[in-house]
């Protein structure tokens, strides 16, 4: 136990187990909703044998996460989501296969940085280049008429704001930065080592000084009545001892493998950890972290190890009566911990986009870099993209699904019905059904097939559309 550096957090875990052992009485009277994440600091380079088993370990989540949501719904009627949390020097090469995920429902995108040696003017440095980077994949970006920035934060090594001793970061003042550059969260904790804060099982805010480090060590707590407080939001995940875990007492740090994986003793714990908004503790938030990429943990996240941890969530915490579960992204469990300080109640569920909009990638996923000018549900403009090979523009906007082609911008704007495209050569759409297509200029072909609308661009063209309720 001593490794896990219960010496940090041991004191404030005995301090709070009254408060603990009420809460546990107080659900047994009262409905409690409990919101439900998973935050993957997600490292598809991490280890590899062979150099294409990064874009193999893409694949398997691509396709094996959405056949367990698919498993999920058929069972429970509901599903999980996944936030990956993607450190840029795993390379930009997996960034548009990310992109692809979350616009398929699968989750989000944020950020995890490793980084040492920094002084404040480096790590922003290298921060806004980061950021810059992300967002030509259209990451890291809120939707809305001009997308800005906008990421929750884990950090590599958990050295969050020079905690580690001087390594691994080297940046006091680290929180601060983050918040300037759009970081409305941090979810590092807890992890059980020399990084670890005295402050545990809480939602709370976090400041810093260019003086001194680990900043976050302590904060006043999330409260419903005091929005906006000064400092960055940490959320953390459950901390504590497990007494009725197998053969022996383990250190709870919410940490998700296949070898401790998401048993029906561990999910007791998370629930008896109670993170929560003070003055809102009908709203339990259950925030577990892992690093999913590596194939050993697949069981543990879409596998069946998986299956009977959302089992048993289901069935114990989804009754309806005593228990609702939600679950929910990064971003969307920060937006009910924002909702639950301004005083509102009742289904957090109603509040997944109180103070953060979603990301552009719920509108749109190109597998190329690009400039997203607009993103919203009436207008989208994109411009700027790398057309060196097929370029495909995936929307949920206008009457196409997909766009195929040389493709150098497109503008869907829904309010005028019409498409503009900037290509070199043949461009293919995927339509949805009942969507009929007007050439109005520069199109110098246009064949349909069902479903497909292939033409010819040079340069410009711009077609009209309406989509009809009886195709």
């Amino acid at each position: 136990m001593l490794k896990r550096r219960i010496d940090l957090w041991l004191p404030t875990y005995l301090a709070s187990a009254p408060a603990r052992l009420y809460q546990r009485y107080r659900r047994a009277t009262r409905h409690t909703h409990v919101i439900f994440l998973i935050c993957d600091h997600f490292e598809p380079q991490h280890a590899i044998q062979r150099p294409e088993q990064g874009g193999e370990r893409l694949k398997a989540w691509s396709e094996g996460y959405a056949a367990f949501q698919e498993r999920c719904r058929s069972e429970f009627g509901t599903a999980p989501v996944h936030t990956w949390f993607y450190p840029p020097h795993h390379g930009v090469e997996h960034l548009a296969d990310l992109a692809a995920m979350a616009h398929a429902g699968l989750g989000e995108v944020e950020l995890h940085y490793h980084h040492d040696g920094d002084t404040e003017a480096t790590l922003e440095r290298d921060l806004r280049s980061t950021l810059d980077e992300y967002h030509r994949w259209g990451l890291l970006l809120t939707s809305g008429h001009r997308p800005e920035p906008s990421f929750g934060f884990i950090h590599g090594d958990w050295a969050l704001a020079n905690s580690g001793g001087g390594k691994h970061c080297g940046v006091n003042n680290e929180l601060h930065i983050l918040q300037k550059l759009g970081c409305w969260a941090d979810l590092t904790m807890p992890s059980a080592n020399a990084c670890q804060t005295r402050k545990i099982n809480a939602i709370y805010y976090g400041t810093g000084s260019s003086e001194h480090p680990k900043g976050h060590d302590w904060g006043p707590d999330a409260q419903t009545g005091a929005p906006d407080q000064d400092g960055l939001m940490m959320i953390q995940g459950p901390l504590g001892i497990n007494w009725a875990a197998p053969s022996y007492p383990r250190i709870e740090n919410a940490s998700l493998t296949s070898e401790n994986w998401g048993r029906a003793d561990r999910i007791r714990k998370w629930i008896d950890c109670h993170v929560h908004v003070q003055g809102r503790p009908e709203w339990l938030f259950v925030k577990l972290h892992t690093h999913g990429a590596i194939e050993k943990d697949f069981d543990a996240l879409f596998g069946e190890k998986a299956l009977a941890m959302h089992r048993e969530l289901n069935q114990k915490y989804n009754d309806g009566k005593r228990f609702s579960l939600h679950y929910v992204t990064a971003r969307q469990a920060y937006n009910i911990a924002k909702a639950a300080e301004h005083g509102q109640s009742g289904d957090p569920s109603d509040f997944l986009d109180f103070r953060v909009a979603p990301p552009t990638t719920a509108l749109c996923a190109v597998n190329a870099r690009h400039t997203l000018e607009h993103c919203t549900t009436d207008h989208m403009k994109l411009s700027a993209i790398d057309a060196d090979a097929t370029t495909c523009i995936r929307a949920q906007i206008g009457p196409a699904i997909a766009y195929f082609g040389r493709l150098r911008g497109l503008e869907i704007d829904v309010v005028q019905q019409r498409i503009v495209i900037d290509a070199d050569g043949a461009v293919e759409l995927t339509l949805k059904s009942g969507a009929i297509l007007t050439p109005v200029d520069g199109a110098a072909q246009l064949i349909a097939d069902k479903l497909t609308v292939r033409l010819t661009v040079h340069d410009r063209c711009s077609l009209s559309y309406r989509i009809s309720n009886h195709p």
